[in-house]
């Protein structure tokens, strides 16, 4: 039987385990490695240092729902009001506080602020990733032996209906382009693009080469497909 349920901080590793699964797709490659190539640390032990020590723009514990399947947690994702005060992953004032959970020394810490800030802009409100709705869903992820049963959808519209009952007008949500799966399933479910940032704007903007993004919206005054 398939349910969803709050996240609690029993479920801490598992979604660590999420969010790594949600920044793998489409190519097959987190940038959360890459931004801890050195550090001797995994990006799993990372993003639940973040957690712990509630670093995380795009999601803490509670803000999360867990798809559940015969009692074991198979998938999970994030719902929340973002902080447009700063649109990146994390809270950089925090990095310090995951660094001391995380027992690094400081060349390693300001080494790894340098690449954050490298990978997500130094400026805190960068305009790709500025919030298109007043609700957020990010680090959606269904376990792989999970997929194909309908846990995605199930967990979205549970999130959407949190939305809702906070009166939140506006859903958005993010994919990498090229991650056509999610696309798939954000569309059926109603949402649109909104905005596309391609390849070349990366490129003439950061200097680098990646696929880009797009967002899509949704009104949750409309009644689910």
């Amino acid at each position: 039987m398939l349910n969803t349920r709050p996240a609690t901080i029993s479920d801490l590793s598992f979604l660590a385990q999420i969010m790594y699964e949600a920044s793998l797709p489409p190519h097959n490659h987190s940038f959360w490695d890459e931004m801890l190539e050195g550090s001797q640390t995994s990006a799993l032990d990372f993003l639940a240092a973040a957690l712990t020590a509630r670093a995380s723009n795009w999601g803490n514990v509670e803000d999360f729902i867990v798809a559940e399947i015969a009692g074991e947690p198979v998938a999970a994702a994030a719902g929340y009001q973002p902080n447009f005060e700063d649109y990146r992953p994390l809270k950089v004032s925090e990095i310090s506080a995951i660094a001391k959970e995380l027992g690094w020394s400081h060349p390693i810490e300001v080494e790894v602020r340098r690449r954050y800030t490298q990978l997500f802009s130094d400026n805190p409100r960068p305009v790709f990733l500025h919030p298109q709705a007043p609700w957020i869903i990010e680090s959606v992820a269904v376990l792989p032996d999970a997929r194909g049963q309908g846990v995605g959808k199930t967990l979205l519209r549970s999130l959407l209906e949190a939305g809702r009952d906070q009166d939140q007008s506006h859903a958005g949500i993010m994919i990498i382009n090229g991650n056509e799966r999610a696309r798939k399933t954000y569309e059926s479910l109603g949402f649109k693009p909104y905005q596309t940032f391609h390849a070349d704007y990366f490129r003439e903007q950061f200097g680098v080469e990646f696929s880009g993004i797009t967002k899509f919206g949704l009104c949750l005054s409309s009644e689910l497909e």
